[in-house]
């Protein structure tokens, strides 16, 4: 800007003119500096630069001084709109995303080995008294052991296969020993073992 004002406005008159002795005031040259003169304004400072060598290089030495627009960053507008909020939401928000991810990874998992002992109830029993197979793999069979034992509160999600240690016979006595079953899940595989406790 200052190359072009340099071109268009160096005076035409001798500073020693009598048109120069009314000279510009400092702010008003500050403020066409600025660029926050209205037009009216600005054609009015501009003809008397023009014609006065002593406020013309006032304003080339004020704008041969003022850093170029490049270097200055202006505070437009509020501080959320900079580029350093901006990025400092995104962080948060990548922090949100991967904390939350691993949170549930970790609230979601389920151990490898899983072991228990359980109350005989009528419904187990049930399920081990089915046949006499030693081995059982996907049916309902399966199917009502893993709702038998979510129901108890183990935190099981799959079963592929389930292995008796023994058969199981119910005791004709009513008032014989209680039973627990001994219950180890590993890599969706259930070994079942029943025993007697006194």
């Amino acid at each position: 800007m200052g190359k072009w004002i340099n071109k268009s406005l160096e005076p035409s008159v001798s500073p020693d003119s009598p048109v120069s002795v009314n000279h510009v005031e400092i702010g008003d040259l500050a403020r066409l500096a600025d660029g926050t003169v209205d037009n009216d304004e600005r054609e009015r400072l501009l003809r008397h630069i023009n014609r006065c060598q002593r406020c013309y290089e006032i304003l080339h030495h004020t704008l041969k001084d003022a850093p170029s627009a490049a270097s200055v960053s202006h505070a437009d507008g509020p501080w959320w709109k900079t580029k350093a909020a901006y990025a400092l939401a995104a962080s948060i928000i990548l922090i949100f995303i991967i904390s939350g991810q691993l949170a549930y990874k970790y609230w979601s998992h389920i151990p490898k080995v899983i072991s228990a002992t359980l109350d005989l109830d009528q419904n187990l029993k049930d399920i081990l008294l089915e046949d006499d197979a030693l081995r059982f793999g996907k049916g309902a069979r399966l199917n009502r052991l893993l709702a038998a034992l979510q129901q108890t509160g183990l935190p099981v999600k799959d079963l592929n296969l389930a292995v008796l240690s023994k058969p199981y016979y119910q005791k004709k006595s009513l008032f014989g020993p209680a039973e627990v079953l001994h219950i180890r899940i590993e890599n969706g595989v259930a070994y079942l073992e029943v025993q007697e406790v006194e």
